[in-house]
């Protein structure tokens, strides 16, 4: 027995009072710790503990805690000799410990969630509003608010009612009351007789609140059974004939709970039957007024278990590398286990504390006594699972989300699962559905039910890129941006180790940043979940009578979606601050899409007239008159509306479109009559002005030939306009042209010239730029489904051309976002060659203003291509006839232009300039010097207006940029490769001067410099000029280092030898050491002669054999007398370099560690 036991029990037995128990780590850990506590310092005044020394009271309150509580407290704890010693200081780490600081308005929260719980009794009702009120700070208020809460939340209705009478009711008066009251209840229960009912079985089906709250339940019509047959009963339980006069329990008390009519063995009430019997039901059902900080909250789960006498189902899973057999109970809301059960499992593995309280199928209420997490592997996939631990004897029990999860259970939804029982007098209007789901389109974006996993190719390694900078200025508004993104529930920060690491990419707008991660390599390595997406055609088949529409759409769609653990490390990016993951689906991730799709189709599902396609959600109401679709349309609606509420979909305002004839979905329009095209689709063509020369009647006839298929009589049209084209035809632009024009045009508008869009088929979008607008067409097999044209800012018409190139692809899938947005693949097609060498490197390698447009496309799966720019007529039309106004346009139009907007404003403020240091007066004396640097003219000139096709068509001057022509920009009238300064030659010289200012090295000066500056051959003009240093050559070493040579590896020991000589406490010794096998012997020399060494030599020899090579320094011992033996011994001598020990490497190691070794000995 330990010290502290002996001081602990010898006390215990002078004051004859028992000691204390011992700390509980299952359950509640603060109730445990207050307990343990209260018990301890009661112990201690009681037996005169306090007044003994600290030691003795720090030894017995270790030996008093337990060894689970001892465990934590030498781990856990990080408490200084003298603490350990102060029984108070323990004391106080372990409170900090078992109970975290708290927060006082998530306890006043938790305290007026409280109501009295099924079964629960007035005493224990009080009690706990006692303890949850105790650390809300009320003060004075204390008592008057239990008693509030005592009114508000007793179950009784009668008993409220004589409470609400009393006028001046006190706490004593009002805990009084309902006592009389619930002992009144319980006396006039046993007063009863009860009645004995037919011995049929009960069914109770799964019915999840969040799905099925409203619907009706359908009376189960009587069956005839067989009186005379013998039935088991179920008030004595024994099989007897049906009827109260047969049944031995009819009239006898039970004496289990005191109630007549039934025998203790089958007693509902009985906590005997809570303690032995088997779970077969249970509902995970912590409400909120039993959770405190560190609670996880279940809200109102309530879902019944399927109960019958038929087979029960069990799987064997492999959970801490053991085989256990498990039962599946479709209806149970959380995993159980029995504690011998996880005992056998992970005897090792401490429980977390829970709070959850489970209720079984005779109402009775059990506590967890904690949680246990562990793994499972099913069909070569990890699942984590959590069990809660209970001290009943039973097979684990599998909950029905996680049967649905493993794969173990399938459940199927009915159509009409979810009925609206209750519509509103007349029809509804759009601010009576704003207000009465205030919460669906107002409330906070939250989580829908469920989590996201990404499935991973294990053939791709993880990627953990290096951290890119922030520049200063702007690292405050991205912290802020980050906090909120945390305190919004989006990401959280990450300490541990992780295998994915991606990079941040900061945009800056007007008014804030744009946050975001560079998923590339992630994308990569994810496996798509080949879900179906949803097209038009999927709906049009559902509308013969549709004539009202309602559109609404998910608000942060992607943000509602909960990531699992395991993917949301995957998401894991580089800050400034940490690194930091998503906590929800991210956008940019390839695989988010389908992901959320299926999601939505699964919240919706069994939902009729509603369809959903990507975050939109459209609502149908049918009818033969207009009454009967209102009607048939509001009830849809408000089934809609109680859905997203139960699942917790919120919807946003902005798109909404309520009750309306014609509805604007996914680019068409959707009306009574049928599918109409959208006039604005086509309004870029309409627009387009008459040509003014050849080429631009030729690219006209090119478009309309593309479009033949669709336009009938198109030739005898286009007539007129193909004379233009004949050779040696002057250019004459007659009335009877412009006639053929507005006659072509009118055809192509009085007709469905737009082929619908199909998701199942390979996009091709063809864009082209030209001096003063853009232009883009979206293609599917070879028919135009949308255009689209736009014309250039002032700004934008001074850009690159392989920037306008780019800007033309961004604008083309903004614009077609709807279309393109998660698809696998998308083809754009450009007829400006040197872009496809932007997209196939590193988006670090792009001019800062080609990032930005390459980071806006990150979010496409895009192939981009090269095509003839005379092969892209549509394109090639738009970009160089643009419409100079679009009008007004439609809701889903209008969007997509201030989108477009924004994106322009974002790529027009990016100044490269501010993410370099360089200063304002640097910038202009090289724009001054570009402007008279010839070579950089032509640079710019050709940056400007595109590279020829051919190497050898470019001029002299510049053909040494040819090799990275797509990496040249121009800004401000300054040039730039990439993310360097493109320096003139007159400034050259005073660039290297500035390089070397600090005179460090050639290979210094010149990683310096390719930060931010370049020009031809400037490795080798900052290597010669550095070589070329006065100062440097001055200051120069006179000698260098001779380079280290490596000694041959030998073969076979004592191959190749090294000795020395070393003196330690005034004694010399000799070490001989083997290359071979480190081996190493000493000889203690009486004298330090040669004769000495060469006779302890040929002793070493004589043991170990003969070397053939031996290496020395250059002492006197190793001259003259030595080279004679080493030649008479016939191996070979080599001697380090004078006043170089590290070539003796070998012997000088050994004799470091002979040293060691002998003054340890001595």
């Amino acid at each position: 027995m330990t010290e502290g036991k002996e001081i602990s029990y010898s006390i215990a037995m002078a004051a004859n009072i028992p000691p204390p128990n011992p700390m509980v780590l299952t359950g509640n850990w603060n109730t445990n710790w207050d307990n343990f506590r209260d018990e301890f310092e009661d112990y201690a005044l009681a037996t005169g503990l306090h007044e003994k020394p600290n030691e003795v009271q720090a030894a017995t309150l270790r030996s008093l805690m337990g060894s689970e509580c001892r465990h934590i407290y030498r781990h856990n704890l990080t408490l200084t000799a003298r603490q350990q010693c102060d029984a108070k200081a323990i004391l106080d780490a372990l409170e900090n410990y078992f109970k975290p600081a708290r927060n006082v308005i998530y306890e006043r929260f938790v305290f007026g969630s409280c109501k009295q719980e099924e079964g629960e009794s007035v005493h224990n009702f009080v009690t706990r509003l006692r303890e949850k009120s105790a650390t809300c700070e009320y003060g004075g208020l204390k008592d008057e608010l239990i008693r509030d809460k005592i009114v508000l939340g007793i179950a009784n209705e009668d008993t409220r009612r004589r409470l609400l009478r009393e006028r001046d009711l006190t706490l004593v008066t009002a805990i009084e009351m309902c006592r009389t009251a619930e002992v009144t209840d319980m006396r006039m229960r046993a007063m009863e007789i009860e009645t004995p009912r037919s011995n049929v079985d009960t069914v109770h089906a799964v019915a999840r609140q969040t799905f099925r709250q409203n619907q009706s339940r359908q009376s189960n019509s009587p069956r005839t059974v067989n009186t005379e047959s013998p039935v088991a009963c179920k008030y004595c339980g024994n099989t007897h004939t049906r009827g109260k006069e047969h049944c031995p329990a009819y009239g006898k008390p039970c004496r289990a709970c005191g109630t007549n009519n039934h025998f203790a063995k089958v007693c509902l009430k009985s906590k005997r039957r809570v303690s032995e019997g088997k779970i077969h039901c249970l509902d995970d059902i912590t409400p909120c007024s039993e959770l405190n900080s560190e609670s996880d909250i279940y809200m109102h789960e309530s879902i019944g278990a399927v109960h019958s006498r038929g087979k029960k189902w069990f799987v064997t899973l492999r959970l801490h590398n053991k085989q256990q057999q498990c039962q599946l109970d479709s209806g149970a809301t959380c995993n159980v286990m029995s504690y011998k059960d996880k005992i056998n499992l992970a005897p090792d593995t401490h429980l977390l504390p829970s709070d959850t309280r489970l209720k079984l199928y005779s109402g009775e209420l059990m506590s967890s006594m904690g949680t246990f997490k562990t793994e499972c592997v099913i069909r070569g996939r990890k699942h984590k699972l959590e069990f809660e631990i209970v001290k009943t004897s039973q097979h684990p029990l599998l909950s029905g989300s996680t049967c649905e999860r493993l794969g173990l259970m399938q459940f199927t939804v009915p159509n009409d699962l979810h009925i609206v029982d209750h519509v509103q007098h007349g029809p509804l209007s759009k601010e009576q559905l704003l207000s009465r789901y205030d919460d669906v389109f107002n409330m906070p974006v939250e989580s829908v039910p469920g989590e996201v996993h990404f499935e991973v190719d294990e053939s791709i390694t993880p990627v953990q890129c290096a951290p890119r900078n922030v520049p200063i200025a702007m690292k405050v508004a991205v912290k802020a941006q980050l906090d909120k993104y945390e305190a919004d529930g989006h990401m959280t920060s990450v300490t541990e180790p992780t295998d994915w690491i991606s990079n941040m990419v900061i945009v800056k707008k007007p008014e804030k940043l744009r946050v975001c991660i560079d998923p590339k390599h992630l994308n990569q390595a994810l496996k798509r979940s080949h879900y179906i997406m949803p097209t038009l055609e999927d709906v049009l088949y559902k509308l013969p009578k549709a004539r009202i529409f309602t559109l609404v759409d998910a608000r942060d769609a992607f943000l509602q979606c909960k990531l699992d653990e395991e993917s949301s490390f995957m998401t894991t990016f580089w800050t400034p601050w940490g690194r930091k993951r998503w906590l929800k689906l991210p956008f940019g991730v390839s695989v988010a899409p389908e992901i959320y799709q299926r999601k939505q189709h699964e919240l919706l599902a069994g939902l009729k007239g509603i369809e959903p396609i990507a975050d939109d959600v459209l609502i149908v109401g049918c009818g033969d008159t207009d009454d009967e679709a209102e009607r048939d349309h509001d009830v849809k609606l408000l089934a809609l509306m109680e859905r997203c509420r139960s699942v917790k979909l919120r919807l946003g305002l902005k798109k909404l479109q309520f009750k309306v004839k014609d509805v604007h979905f996914h680019g068409h329009i959707l009306s009574a009559k049928g599918l109409k095209p959208d006039p604005d689709k086509v309004r870029a063509i309409l627009d387009m002005p008459n040509p003014s020369d050849a080429k631009g009647v030729q690219r006209l006839i090119g478009f309309a030939n593309y479009l033949a298929k669709f336009m009938p009589h198109l030739s005898a049209v286009c007539e007129p306009l193909r004379r233009l084209l004949d050779k040696d035809t002057p250019w004459h632009w007659l009335p009877k042209h412009k006639a053929a024009v507005q006659e072509m045009k009118s055809l192509a508008s009085s007709m469905p010239v737009l082929r619908y869009y199909d998701v199942t088929k390979p996009v091709t979008i063809q864009s082209d730029s030209s001096q003063r607008g853009l232009g883009c067409c979206l293609m599917q097999e070879g028919q135009p489904v949308a255009f689209a044209s736009r014309a250039l800012t002032p700004t934008e018409q001074n850009y690159a051309q392989i920037e306008k190139e780019c800007l033309s692809i961004v604008f083309s899938c903004q614009r077609f976002h709807h279309y393109l947005y998660g698809r696998e693949l998308v083809t754009a097609e450009t007829d400006h060659k040197p872009l496809i060498a932007i997209f196939s490197k590193p988006l670090l390698n792009a001019p800062k203003r080609l990032q930005s447009m390459l980071l806006t496309l990150q979010n496409y799966s895009l192939k981009v291509i090269y095509k003839p720019g005379p092969e892209m007529y549509i394109s090639d039309t738009l970009s160089r006839a643009t419409a100079q106004c679009t009008g007004r346009g439609t809701a889903y139009q209008r969007q997509a232009i201030c989108s477009l907007q924004q994106e322009q404003q974002d790529v027009q403020q990016i100044n490269q300039a501010d993410y370099l240091n360089v200063t304002d007066h640097r910038l202009a004396q090289i724009r001054q010097h570009t402007d008279k640097d010839e070579h950089l003219q032509s640079l710019k000139s050709m940056a400007l207006a595109g590279w020829p096709y051919l190497k050898e068509e470019t001029p002299f001057t510049v053909r040494e940029y040819w090799t990275f022509r797509d990496e040249i920009s121009v800004q401000n009238g300054v040039l730039f490769r990439g993310q360097k300064v493109i320096i003139p030659k007159s400034l050259r010289p005073e660039m290297l001067t500035r390089i070397h200012s600090s005179h460090v090295g050639g290979d210094a000066c010149y990683r310096q410099a390719r930060e931010t500056l370049y020009w031809p051959n400037m490795q080798a003009e900052i290597k010669d000029f550095v070589s070329n240093c006065t100062t440097c050559n001055e200051y120069a070493h006179e000698q260098q280092k001779e380079t280290m040579m490596s000694h041959e590896l030998p073969t076979r020991a004592w191959q190749i030898v090294s000795m020395d000589l070393f003196s330690h406490r005034q004694k010399d010794y000799l070490l001989i050491v083997d290359h071979y096998s480190d081996f190493w012997e000493i000889e203690l020399l009486p004298d330090l002669s040669a004769e000495t060494v060469i006779k302890r030599c040929k002793a070493q020899f004589a043991r170990q054999g003969q070397p053939d090579k031996v290496i020395t320094d250059n002492g006197p011992q190793f001259t003259a007398q030595f080279k004679r033996f080493a030649s008479e011994w016939e191996f070979d001598r080599v001697t380090s370099s004078p006043r170089h020990p590290k070539a003796n490497c070998k012997a000088e190691s050994a004799v470091k560690i002979a040293k060691n070794l002998l003054s340890r000995a001595t």
